[in-house]
């Protein structure tokens, strides 16, 4: 069996261009095999004027800095964005041709490689130039790559399926829009206009669940914004109004609540069915742990370590490692069922069945709140238990752990935030009980 000698090195291919004299050259790339030269052109459209290209680098220059062209014109920014990409893209299939030929053993000629790399880049050309008849097919490719792993997170990972609900839920908002408003939307399309008629169609149109609250459009805008970055940044158009400072994503600070542990209380010694303990204790089991709803329905056996009296889990919406003091609450739920939590039903149905389990448990203190729908503010009252939701639990946990006098560090370490002013949102203790456990602080008993 012939044993592969390293015939190239990552530093080896070059990019350069093939004529620096003329107005536009074609780029190749250019690597010995062997001691043969291979060239491997990039596709005519990827051809650049020699005043955009780095000899030293070998790339498209673009630094508006060193490119003084650059400036006022995102159409040539997204076009050498596009020659780096094809470039980079051109190396790496190099490099897995490469890899390919030495997992099999096998030491390629030149004429080889070429026809390997030829073939690849044919199909990924075919494919770069897919061009959509409107913005909602558009975002059922961007979905699409989301779902097949294409598309990451900030941290390389693969989307969790609540984000990709999430853009499921803009997209059929934007289908409803553009069916009662008859507009045909395009990427082309996503401007200011668009931006203001969207929102005020959202606040004049009820849905399943009433008016649009500003946290739900802030959403919509959100995700409509991300939609149109990858098309921007992906050569699928040259639009980017959605980067104006007005194209913005608000949104408007719910007033939550949280459950104390008086009414946690009464919540465990409640007297329930067995379909209904079970979300009560799952719920009891957030509250005491912090755990969102996404890890407590995933939480099993192989999580909780008696011995060491921890639970450790990845939560999976940041892929961050928590590990959780077993409060003695929990310890009694998770022995009721054998050491492992109770079966969790769907968010949906978790928190319709919160809200029955919340009224009899007499959680139905009057709360008075501003609230904004259909664009209109306006004070509401509702029932404390009518308020209740799966997400309650982390803030009930946040905040009667923060009363406790554990310092908000060592409860981040627990919910997994990063900074003290996101976790300072899910601490929701009235200025009232602040003042009762701030008599209790030594500045406020001693004398002068």
């Amino acid at each position: 069996m012939i044993k592969i000698k390293t015939c190239y090195t990552v530093a080896n291919p070059k990019f350069s261009l093939k004529d620096s004299n003329a107005e536009f050259s074609a780029i190749r790339m250019r690597v010995f095999i062997n001691k043969v030269r291979l060239n491997i052109h990039l596709p005519a459209e990827y051809k650049i004027k020699p005043c955009h290209w780095d000899n030293a680098t070998g790339r498209a220059i673009e630094d508006p800095k060193r490119n003084p062209n650059l400036k006022g014109n995102p159409l040539l920014q997204v076009q050498l964005r596009n020659i780096n990409k094809e470039i980079e893209r051109t190396l790496n299939l190099f490099i897995w041709v490469m890899e390919n030929f030495k997992l099999h053993n096998i030491q390629p000629m030149a004429d080889q490689v070429k026809a390997e790399m030829m073939k690849e880049l044919n199909r990924v050309q075919i494919e770069s130039k897919r061009t959509f008849t409107d913005f909602i097919s558009y975002i059922d490719f961007f979905i699409t790559l989301c779902r097949e792993g294409s598309i990451l997170n900030d941290k390389g990972a693969k989307l969790v399926p609540g984000s990709i609900r999430n853009y499921v839920s803009t997209q059929s908002a934007l289908k409803r829009y553009s069916k009662d408003r008859n507009v045909k939307l395009t990427l082309e399309s996503i401007n200011m206009d668009f931006y203001n008629d969207f929102i005020s169609y959202l606040n004049e149109t009820k849905h399943s669940r009433g008016l649009y609250r500003p946290s739900v459009i802030g959403k919509f805008i959100k995700n409509i914004k991300v939609f149109m970055r990858y098309a921007n940044e992906n050569g699928y158009t040259i639009n980017d109004d959605f980067k104006k400072k007005d194209f913005k994503a608000f949104r408007e600070d719910a007033e939550s609540i949280y459950l104390n542990e008086s009414e946690l209380e009464k919540l465990y010694t409640l007297e329930l069915p067995d379909n209904q303990a079970q979300v009560r204790d799952g719920f009891l089991i957030s509250c005491y742990t912090g755990l969102r709803y996404s890890d407590i329905a995933r939480l099993a056996a192989k999580h909780i370590n008696f011995q060491e009296e921890t639970i450790t889990i990845v939560t999976q919406k940041t892929a961050t490692k928590v590990v959780i003091p077993i409060h003695p609450v929990v310890k009694i739920i998770l022995e009721k069922y054998g050491n492992k939590p109770p079966v969790i039903q769907c968010n949906q149905a978790t928190n319709r069945m919160l809200k029955k389990i919340c009224r009899k448990a007499g959680i139905t203190e009057k709360i008075n709140i501003m609230e904004t729908k259909g664009g209109i503010r306006q004070e509401v009252t509702y029932e404390k238990c009518e308020m209740v939701t799966s997400h309650t639990a982390r803030r009930s946990f946040a905040s009667n752990a923060s009363k406790k006098g554990i310092p908000s560090l060592a409860i981040m370490q627990i919910t997994g935030h990063k900074t003290e002013s996101s976790f300072m949102r899910y601490v929701r203790i009235t200025k009232e009980e602040n003042a009762k456990m701030l008599l209790n602080h030594d500045f406020f008993r001693s004398t002068i």
